[in-house]
């Protein structure tokens, strides 16, 4: 599968051979777990979609939606673990630049010069945070239900009191998955979480290599570095220029349509839209409304396209 992947990329990458400089990958970059979607057996040279999940997710929930897109768009469709998920690996800090910098260093390993973007939530952040840091890398951006602008009550107050209460989790020394995940959402009732977040937190616990039961997530670091997982960083003169939406659910408050002028800013052909009666979890309160403004974006956006910033007339 991976090989055949390899080959579509080949396709369209000599195209770009002199379009972008090469990114410097910083030290402090990991090496992401990923998985190619479907079979590729797409003739496409369109550049492939990147999928990024929210905090405490993870690239297996987004399999149904990326084998979806797959089968429309015929692109490449790549779901990813960021660091401190799944089966990525574990570090000491948990900032968006570094994050933009491992997905680069995914593109580096997969060979990939441009691809589109898609991320929720906290995915959405790593994702802007990558189209400003490398331009010419990104065809697009989709961002959902997330604003670069204003800060979360849901990751500033919510998120630590949930972290917290995993960390607490006593599984009782299970042997198997299952009876860890009764006894972990037992100790988690006194949350006030709906059934998918109860969800998305119990798909975190794992047998891990030591054969004990433990969180696939690095809740200490999440915990640690919230407040910045929360915001959004000052990266000043960087600009994307590239279409960028943000789909947002009209009963979630994560992106307020006053800060489309402050999101212009840094993304001047941002636009804003909103699925009626979904909330923060769009692609799961209206999968079909999701995926047909997700697949139409990404339609739209190849790699023939060079997004450059307009010129001033004199």
């Amino acid at each position: 599968m991976e090989r055949r992947f390899h080959a579509i990329l080949s396709q369209y990458n000599i195209l770009f051979k002199q379009v972008t400089p090469v990114h410097r990958i910083c030290k402090r970059s990991v090496v992401l777990s990923y998985k190619v979607l479907g079979e590729s057996t797409t003739e496409s040279d369109e550049p492939p979609v990147f999928l990024f999940h929210g905090l405490l997710g993870g690239k297996r929930q987004w399999e149904g939606i990326g084998k979806i897109i797959l089968n429309v768009t015929k692109r490449s469709v790549v779901a990813v673990d960021l660091r401190n998920h799944g089966d990525s690996p574990h570090v000491n800090s948990h900032k968006y630049e570094e994050q933009a910098e491992d997905i680069l260093h995914l593109f580096q390993k997969l060979g990939v010069k441009q691809a589109s973007l898609l991320g929720h939530s906290m995915g959405g952040k790593a994702a802007m945070c990558l189209a400003l840091m490398a331009p010419l890398r990104i065809t697009g951006v989709l961002v959902v239900d997330i604003s670069p602008v204003t800060t979360s009550k849901h990751y500033r107050d919510d998120f630590p009191k949930i972290l917290a209460a995993m960390k607490a989790v006593d599984f009782k020394n299970p042997k198997e998955v299952l009876p860890a995940k009764i006894e972990a959402k037992k100790q988690l009732e006194g949350l006030s979480i709906d059934d998918h977040l109860m969800k998305v937190i119990l798909d975190n616990i794992k047998l891990k290599t030591d054969n004990t039961i433990g969180w696939s997530c690095n809740i200490d670091v999440l915990l640690n570095d919230i407040k910045h997982i929360a915001s959004f960083p000052n990266l000043k003169d960087k600009t994307y220029f590239g279409p960028t939406l943000l789909l947002g659910g009209q009963m979630s408050e994560l992106i307020p349509p006053d800060d489309l002028t402050e999101i212009r800013a840094k993304f001047p052909r941002a636009v804003i839209t909103y699925i009626h009666k979904a909330r923060h979890n769009v692609h799961v309160d209206d999968p079909r409304s999701f995926l047909e403004r997700a697949i139409a974006f990404i339609r739209t956006h190849h790699y023939r396209q060079q997004f450059k910033p307009p010129t001033l007339s004199k």
